[in-house]
């Protein structure tokens, strides 16, 4: 949950010239692009559509994602360029606007006041013009209360849209349901039965494979991907439900990757844990049970968690499975080095992944790399691999390759695919998995 410091004014009201001399003390300017800080707009998306709720008027949430033109491009290079697009979208932008940095490379912006979709459409126009030697600019647009009522909900929509703007080679683009199929991790096929995908996890060192995450995109309606940090509360899935439906995926996953693992061009799966199961008392077991039905060695499969949940839900179901040889990947999520020490016990540890759009906080790129540097120094005290995650533009994933980052899994790499789409994923990268060396164990 966001949270924000209030602080009552012993002399009067806030002065308009003063307004954001306080916003920067308060923490919630980024300092490095003068625009609202993330946390502060995802509070805004929060009040915004509890008063469309309540009677309100109408907005819109516009999703702006951008790549390099030259595949070469130097992350210095794409920070200051980035540094300059939110320049633009703060002139661009009316006092009831709120633009905000999402990622490295990702901005967002809330538009109050039911804005026309051509005026939107005329906007990203001119947003894409004056970057179209430098950057590719595509943008997605979620209205509100058309789309969604909610504010998850309505962020999701806005990414898909930016996916359907990429995808159609537009600058923008509504978002509309049925314009792309969007591959679930738990999507039924005509017959009833479950269908996989993957996302590739890329090995920054050869540039081939490391492994497929198996994608559990649609076991939380309201979020882009099943999120780990899922540690309980009234959501739109039971426990019970959750559970069920994620050892259909595995179960779905292990047999659509079977033939891939037969051919040579797959060779270690993974599989994103959510928080609120770490202590299911069956589900140990039953993964191990679906590991055996399908002859899919434990020492090539892992379990991802995050450290948070590992923390509040205990490591028994970790425990039992790293005792059969699953490796374990430690996501990190913005937890603290006291969590950490806490986790030491799990050891041995495989993976360490972290959210590289965290590091867009951080003003310096000298800044950033301190802080690759010194998590890829924490996973080898724990002789394990570092991935980033969330890897969006080709630029970060060279810089992350330039730090000696182990993988990257991301748009940059890959998005999911169903099973029969990874062969062409492999047959377009530079080597094949089964010559890479085996996973830290």
């Amino acid at each position: 949950m966001n949270q924000l410091r209030i602080v009552v004014m012993e002399n009067g009201p806030l002065l308009a010239e003063d307004h954001d001399a306080t916003m920067r003390q308060l923490g919630l300017i980024d300092a490095r692009t003068g625009l609202p800080h993330r946390d502060l707009l995802l509070d805004r998306l929060g009040q915004a559509t509890a008063g469309v709720a309540r009677g309100g008027s109408a907005f819109a949430l516009m999703y702006i994602g951008t790549s390099a033109v030259l595949p070469g491009t130097s992350a210095e290079a794409m920070e200051a360029t980035m540094l300059q697009l939110a320049c633009q979208l703060h002139r661009l932008s009316r006092r009831t606007d709120s633009f905000s940095r999402m990622g490295v490379c990702d901005f967002a912006a809330l538009l109050p006041g039911n804005p026309s979709v051509a005026g939107l459409m005329a906007m990203g126009q001119k947003i894409a013009a004056e970057f179209a030697d430098r950057i590719h600019v595509h943008i997605g647009v979620a209205l509100c209360p058309r789309h969604a009522s909610d504010a998850d909900t309505l962020l999701q929509q806005a990414r898909t849209a930016l996916d359907q703007a990429r995808q159609a080679q537009v600058v923008t683009a509504l978002f509309e349901p049925r314009s792309v199929p969007v591959h679930s991790g738990f999507s039924t096929a005509a017959d009833g039965s479950v269908r996989a995908a993957f996302q590739p996890v890329l090995d920054l060192k050869t540039g081939g494979l490391s492994r497929l995450q198996i994608s559990t995109r649609g076991l939380s309606p309201a979020q882009e991907d099943f999120s780990p940090t899922e540690l309980g509360g009234a959501g739109q899935n039971t426990r019970q439900e959750l559970y069920t439906r994620l050892i259909a995926t595995t179960d779905a996953a292990l047999r659509s990757a079977l033939p891939l693992r037969q051919e040579g061009l797959v060779k270690h799966l993974s599989l994103p844990l959510p928080g609120r199961l770490l202590d299911h008392p069956s589900l140990a077991q039953a993964l191990l049970d679906l590991l055996d039905r399908h002859r899919w060695p434990a020492q090539h499969f892992l379990v991802e968690a995050q450290a948070a949940a590992i923390a509040q839900r205990g490591g028994d179901v970790l425990e039992a499975l790293s005792r059969a040889g699953v490796g374990l990947a430690i996501q990190d999520g913005g937890s603290g080095l006291s969590l950490h020490v806490a986790l030491a016990g799990l050891d041995p540890v495989a993976e360490f992944k972290f959210d590289v759009r965290a590091l867009s906080l951080l003003p310096r790129m000298e800044q950033r790399a301190a802080v690759v540097r010194a998590l890829m120094a924490l996973a080898r005290g724990w002789g394990a691999r570092v991935v980033a995650d969330g890897v969006d533009d080709l630029g970060t994933l060279a810089w992350l390759g330039e730090l000696g980052c182990d993988g990257a899994q991301g748009h940059a790499s890959g998005k999911s695919m169903p099973a029969d789409q990874v062969r062409a994923w492999c047959a377009g990268h530079t080597d094949r998995p089964h010559s890479h060396p085996p996973l830290a164990r």
